[in-house]
């Protein structure tokens, strides 16, 4: 693939996996990012849903996350805080989950086969796992959760700044 020249560096190289290695996400499911530089507003990274297990109730401060999946069957139990709901979604290869921030999830391999996914994450998922609070009941965020999210979102609106304040060049006066 030829390299543009108008544009950031690598904009227009092919994406891959993370030549690094695989990493466990606070709910336990093993997780490969996708190196996408020099995206500052969203990530990847591709997942394995194992059969026979359920993983970890989380939830994300400031991420939209859509869960796609690749191959196989998920079963994703989701909780709505505004509405205080929860709701049990199955999806197929070719479908899809979408999680806002603040709600509750967790998943589990629906059938007896893996399931491969694909996590698509904005702001990008950081690596440090500070945007996720891990749950012992789908419920909404408590007062310290909502505070530490404002925190954390303060950073990420900075961290955004930064990176448009890199990517556009300055106007001409």
């Amino acid at each position: 693939m030829k390299e543009s020249t108008g544009g950031p560096p690598g904009a227009n190289k092919p994406s891959a996996r993370s030549a690094g290695p695989p990493v466990t996400a606070p709910d336990g499911i093993v997780v490969y990012p996708i190196d996408l530089t020099p995206c500052a507003h969203l990530a990847l990274a591709e997942g394995d849903i194992q059969p026979g297990h359920t993983y970890g109730i989380h939830a994300h401060r400031t991420l939209e996350q859509v869960t796609y999946v690749l191959s196989g069957r998920i079963r994703a139990i989701t909780h709505d805080p505004n509405t205080g709901l929860t709701h049990e979604v199955q999806a197929a290869a070719g479908e899809s989950v979408i999680t806002l921030p603040g709600h509750s999830l967790q998943f589990a391999a629906d059938g007896d086969r893996p399931a491969r996914v694909l996590f698509i994450t904005s702001p990008p998922y950081p690596a440090d796992h500070s945007d996720t609070v891990t749950l012992n009941t789908h419920r909404p965020l408590n007062q310290a959760e909502r505070n530490r999210r404002l925190q954390r979102l303060d950073r990420v609106l900075g961290h955004l700044r930064g990176a448009l304040h890199r990517a556009l060049p300055e106007a001409e006066s």
